[in-house]
């Protein structure tokens, strides 16, 4: 099977199929994401937990701030997604993949300047305090 032959497939399964087919299928990868999320979470926790108060402090610290970043990423995803399955709905294939296009270099662009912003502002007391911490 060609590769345009089965991007073909996979538009005329998201546009025919039922949608108790389609809703398992696609969510399954998001649960399968937050589950690795979720345990990767509690056992950092765990792990940290054995180093002292203040290194679970630095983990319940940085966790607001992650989430916060994958609030972030989950907004440029769901709305890029949400206008992109519109516009493949509406027969507008190459405005779907432009909006894909635009979400995918939005989100590297975000991504590098909150690593740089950090970068540069990690060391200032009022930025650790926006997330509860202490600086010592």
């Amino acid at each position: 099977m060609s590769h345009t032959e089965k991007k073909h497939d996979q538009y005329y399964e998201m546009a025919n199929a039922p949608i108790s087919h389609i809703i398992p299928k696609l969510a399954a990868p998001t649960i399968v994401s937050m589950l690795i999320s979720s345990i990767y979470n509690m056992a950092d926790t765990f792990f940290v937990s054995q180093l002292g108060t203040s290194a679970s402090g630095a983990v319940g610290v940085i966790f607001s701030a992650m989430s916060i970043i994958q609030a972030l990423a989950f907004m440029i995803g769901m709305g890029s997604g949400n206008y992109m399955t519109r516009s493949l709905g509406a027969g507008k294939r190459e405005l779907a993949e432009q909006i894909v296009s635009i979400a995918f270099f939005t989100g590297i662009i975000m991504g590098l300047v909150i690593t740089v912003s950090a970068t540069f502002n990690i060391h200032r007391v009022g930025v650790l305090a926006i997330w509860g911490g202490l600086w010592l």
